[in-house]
């Protein structure tokens, strides 16, 4: 697939449609070219024309892309921050992965390490699974739960009975926002019931979010600063925000 191309599924992401002429705009390129595109993208299986409009072929489609535009988004701080949780982990200890963009960053950071003796990572995503996959020194155990299409999570009464009878050393969760009055959000009802259970289970909350989720707003919260043991960002975060968490006694890790 040409970066073009892969413009285009971007784009259609975000918009539920789109003209020829627009795109042709959008690319700076002809029409005619468009068209070439899209004619390639339809063979593929990924878009559906009609009338002189185009659109995702279907929800898992547009779901895949939309993920996809998110790992992308800040993708350099979320490297760095996944780097930095990949040193908290221990070897024979249980930790679990939410479905976040950052978090999944923590997952290719670990293939990475090679002085693991063996963890168990429980990951509630189908990204950071198959990210883990082949990955000699960690064993993965997948939660049963529903699929969630935008995220690949894995949520719902089977995840949370399946989480119960577990012991987890280390939960590491992604937030869609993060303010000191609201605490930690997320933007979906069920995954943030979901994070209420395992911060209520797990031995140690380890949040995963770059500079940009600060005072940004979600849904609903998921838990309070107190709630979690160690914050992970970099230097985008708000310093003034990171002073009156220091304050609370959360760790603070601040990458550059």
């Amino acid at each position: 697939m040409t970066f073009r191309q892969k413009k285009i599924l971007e784009y259609l992401t975000e918009k539920d449609d789109a003209a020829v002429s627009e795109l042709s705009e959008l690319l700076n390129v002809t029409e005619v070219t468009i068209r070439s595109d899209l004619t390639k993208l339809s063979e593929n299986n990924k878009v559906v024309r009609t009338h002189g409009r185009v659109s995702l072929l279907d929800e898992r489609i547009k779901a895949e892309n939309s993920f996809d535009v998110r790992k992308k988004q800040n993708y350099i701080q979320k490297l760095k921050i996944g780097r930095a949780a990949a040193n908290l982990l221990n070897s024979n200890e249980t930790h679990l992965f939410d479905s976040s963009s950052t978090v999944l960053t923590l997952a290719n950071n670990i293939k990475e390490k090679k002085d693991f003796k063996e963890i168990t990572v429980i990951p509630t995503g189908i990204w950071s699974a198959i990210e883990l996959m082949g990955v000699s020194n960690v064993n993965v155990l997948l939660p049963g739960g529903y699929l969630r299409n935008v995220s690949g999570s894995i949520i719902g009464l089977p995840t949370t009975k399946f989480l119960s009878e577990l012991n987890i050393q280390k939960a590491f969760l992604g937030a869609w926002g993060i303010s000191i009055e609201k605490g930690f959000m997320d933007s979906n009802l069920l995954e943030i019931e979901l994070k209420k259970y395992i911060i209520n289970s797990a031995k140690e909350v380890i949040v995963l979010a770059d500079g940009s989720k600060f005072n940004q707003i979600g849904l609903a919260s998921y838990a309070k600063i107190e709630n979690v043991s160690t914050i992970i960002t970099d230097n985008g975060a708000p310093k003034n925000i990171l002073t009156k968490i220091k304050e609370k006694g959360i760790r603070v890790i601040c990458v550059d």
